[in-house]
């Protein structure tokens, strides 16, 4: 789910408005998630128990820490606003999508090009490694802006079964230390051509693309946002389906790829 964007949640522009109760109880009246500023990428929730405010949805006493995303329907998400059978169903088709396709890929497409085009084949593969240095880059963008990597990633019982340990912060820095350690070892073989360390780094890869799918699916049944910019508007707060379906393009070649280095022939 930044140090450039570290102003952005500082105050919580989105503090909910007390109002008094009677007796001189206070409740609270919950900003809707829909109208959220980019500013305020997660709210602060404070609820104090009253016998007027017994049955409202936030009943705790102490501080909650929400995404404004993690709201049915958030910014019109369709799968979000769905009950969790659904949403589970879902998510489960389209990562049985992408495993379908990278297989297809992998087992089908990529030998018959092989074998039909052997000198493109051989080209191509001499330019893999050099996707490594974007695995860098990505990694190194998990340090540079975090808070965008942070809301990237599912809340507590997205989809109805997401209960992954760890706070977003842990699995922000690790992904971000495997991907350059990963890429710079796929890297290598542009120096050293193919070598051990360069396939056991590509093998690597493939299994944290895996590993940050539901990161990018989050985005896409969410509606949650990725890094941006501190005077993003509001185009920008989200994508359009095209680009989701780009970015599923993009993990299906990067899983295409990374296998194939990992399993030269």
């Amino acid at each position: 789910m930044s140090t450039l964007f570290a102003a952005r949640g500082a105050v919580l522009a989105a503090f909910a408005p007390r109002v008094a109760g009677p007796r001189g109880s206070i409740s609270v009246r919950r900003v809707s998630a829909a109208n959220a500023k980019p500013s305020c990428r997660r709210r602060l929730v404070r609820v104090a128990a009253s016998p007027e405010t017994s049955t409202m949805e936030e009943t705790s006493a102490s501080a909650r820490f929400d995404p404004p995303w993690s709201e049915p329907g958030y910014r019109g998400a369709a799968v979000s606003a769905m009950p969790p059978a659904k949403q589970a169903a879902s998510v489960a088709a389209v990562w049985g999508g992408i495993a379908a396709v990278t297989a297809l890929a992998c087992g089908a497409v990529g030998p018959f090009i092989a074998h039909a085009f052997p000198g493109y084949m051989a080209w191509s593969r001499g330019l893999w490694p050099a996707l490594g240095l974007t695995y860098v880059a990505a990694g190194a963008a998990h340090f540079a802006l975090p808070k965008g990597f942070e809301d990237m990633y599912p809340h507590q019982g997205a989809w109805g079964f997401w209960y992954l340990p760890g706070t977003p912060d842990f699995h922000v820095k690790w992904t971000g230390v495997a991907e350059i350690l990963g890429g710079l070892g796929m890297a290598s073989a542009l120096v050293t051509d193919d070598t051990p360390l360069s396939r056991v780094s590509a093998l690597g890869l493939f299994i944290l693309t895996i590993a940050v799918t539901p990161a990018n699916t989050y985005m896409w049944s969410h509606n949650a946002p990725g890094p941006l910019p501190e005077n993003a508007d509001d185009s920008m707060l989200s994508m359009e389906k095209e680009a989701h379906l780009a970015r599923a393009a993009l993990q299906v070649l990067l899983l295409s790829v990374t296998w194939g280095m990992a399993h030269p022939p």
